[in-house]
């Protein structure tokens, strides 16, 4: 038994560490987690300028204060939450996997995907910012 828990042990860090391998996946996951767990929590996470400044860039900080805060008559205000593409979540949402990531001239695509049947995917537009990974944007996948 004892020789079963310390395999535990050893392998759970190696579990952890495929589902985000690269540092992009990893600041993507972290931010996903962070901000799904905010709206489980029933907390704005699109009103808390400061914790998305950790994982998301200036600019778009910069533009969602600017849509946020207007006058809705005189900006358009998305359906869609910026981050998650949808207009609400599952209560399985807590359970996040990073699929994949690719490169492309703008950005690193960190495919992420919600609930245990990971039936929502989106991609972040992760770039590197003072040093860190952070969100440019979101594109829903499925």
């Amino acid at each position: 038994m004892k020789k079963l828990l310390i395999a535990a042990l050893l392998l759970a860090p190696l579990a952890a560490s495929a589902q985000a391998s690269s540092p992009a996946e990893l600041a993507a996951l972290h931010f996903n987690q962070w901000y799904v767990g905010q709206l489980i929590a029933k907390k704005e996470p699109l009103e808390d300028y400061v914790n998305l400044g950790r994982y998301v860039t200036a600019d778009t900080v910069q533009a969602l204060k600017k849509i946020y805060q207007a006058d809705s008559n005189d900006v358009d205000v998305p359906d869609a939450d910026m981050f998650i593409k949808a207009q609400d979540y599952a209560a399985d949402w807590n359970k996040i996997n990073v699929i994949s990531s690719d490169y492309d001239a703008a950005c690193t695509n960190v495919y992420v995907a919600f609930g245990k049947k990971q039936e929502h995917v989106v991609a972040d537009c992760m770039v590197q910012e003072a040093g860190s990974w952070k969100v440019r944007s979101v594109t829903l996948i499925k």
